[in-house]
């Protein structure tokens, strides 16, 4: 008897245990969670109202002016129930063809710090055309955007939309990452560009992007100073560019800002009227930011 009420209390001790231990390590990931910085920076509309232009700070369009000036380069908030996330977004209506930029430099709310480990700059972004007109030529050749931006001292990578000396389908556009300024790594340069080498793309097969639909996108950057360094891009949640065993930053490299739009179909800079729109500019140096914001899978599949 004193065997059995012994083999059963030790089953009861054995299971308190397991329940605490649960406890004790829910309790831990709620601290975990509690103490987890937020991202450098995260713009996603939702705290203004429609009609509002982008604020100043984070935003400043170029050249800058004062907050409350009227700026016809400044992006607007508007509802958008096609939104990847929430209910706005921010868009900028060109009107005139032949628009040569609407620059955005944009302050990050805290400095990255310039140590060796992964950052990642994260978006959704939409090009809808007026007219049925593309905004970047088809056929070979050069039309593109100096689209999103990581600039500091010693730092300058870019993400380019249109095309960019590559074949695809009509009425279509392609994306690219170059490191413009610095020209880190020219033995991987083609025309300032760096193609995809392990996910079957390349300059003459590039990924292929429609108008009218949101994507979703991903930047890889590790820090690095000596050839240890990484780029990767997603789009849609497909790895489409990756990089290893480079030079991403010259010394200091420290982070300055973020940019936007810098140029727009160059050489030419002669893009007809259209709409641009963008959700949840995210900086960050967490995956779990990337995974939880919805970045690695289509933004069109959003839940509605």
């Amino acid at each position: 008897m004193a065997t059995k009420f012994f083999s059963f209390a030790s089953v009861v001790i054995a299971f308190l245990a397991c329940v605490l231990g649960s406890l004790n390590s829910v309790a831990h990931e709620k601290a975990k969670g509690a103490s987890r910085p937020r991202p450098y920076f995260l713009y996603d509309a939702e705290s203004q109202k429609p009609g509002d232009p982008l604020p100043q700070p984070p935003f400043f369009p170029q050249p800058w002016k004062e907050a409350g000036a009227d700026h016809p380069k400044r992006g607007k908030v508007v509802a958008d129930a096609t939104a990847p996330q929430g209910k706005h977004v921010f868009r900028w209506d060109i009107t005139e063809a032949g628009t040569k930029e609407l620059y955005h430099e944009v302050k990050l709310d805290r400095k990255p710090e310039a140590t060796k480990k992964d950052y990642y700059y994260a978006f959704f972004v939409r090009f809808d055309r007026k007219d049925g007109k593309d905004i970047w030529h088809d056929g070979d050749g050069d039309s593109f955007d100096k689209a999103f931006e990581v600039v500091g001292d010693g730092i300058r990578w870019v993400i380019h939309f249109g095309n960019h000396d590559v074949k695809m389908r009509d009425h279509h556009f392609s994306c690219y990452v170059s490191n413009s300024t610095y020209h880190l790594n020219r033995k991987l340069e083609v025309y300032d560009g760096y193609y995809p080498h392990h996910s079957g793309y390349s300059q003459y097969k590039s990924p292929e992007l429609e108008y009218e639909k949101w994507h979703a996108f991903v930047f890889k950057m590790k820090w690095a100073t000596d050839d240890t360094g990484e780029i990767a891009l997603w789009a849609n949640g497909v790895k489409v560019l990756e990089y290893t065993g480079i030079k991403t930053v010259k010394a200091p490299g420290t982070f300055e800002r973020l940019q936007i739009f810098g140029t727009i179909a160059q050489p030419a800079y002669d893009a007809p009227p259209h709409v641009r729109s963008v959700d949840a500019l995210l900086f960050t140096d967490d995956w779990r930011d990337i995974e939880e914001g919805g970045y690695l899978k289509k933004a069109n599949d959003r839940a509605k």
